[in-house]
């Protein structure tokens, strides 16, 4: 079952370009991982401190399976330094989509 792993912290302002490229490190290493399909950095539009980090994986197992190699840390190293305060991690399974929907095509009314 696809999962998606959400990450958040805090960044002070003077870190934001250094994150934001600490991210696109991290995850130019991370592609390609088994299981593996993509990620996306979001910044909170209420408060620009917040950060979000969205993976998506094939599966939890994959998923924990990279978490706990020591590669992972090798490969993460960069974005340490900003996570280190306010780090949080969850994990969500996706339940629904619009796309696993059919939804029947109703015509237009005829007039």
């Amino acid at each position: 079952m696809t999962i998606r792993v959400i990450m958040t912290a805090t960044i002070r302002p003077e870190d934001f370009d250094a994150f934001e490229a600490a991210y696109l490190d991290v995850t130019s290493k991370v592609r390609g991982t088994p299981g593996h399909l993509r990620d996306e950095l979001l910044r909170d539009t209420a408060d620009p401190t917040k950060y979000s980090l969205l993976a998506e994986w094939e599966d939890e197992e994959r998923f924990r399976a990279w978490a706990d190699d020591p590669e992972h840390m090798r490969q993460s190293a960069a974005m340490f330094p900003f996570w280190a305060d306010s780090f949080q991690r969850s994990v969500h399974e996706v339940r629904a989509t619009l796309e696993s929907y059919q939804t029947p095509r109703v015509p237009p009314a005829a007039g």
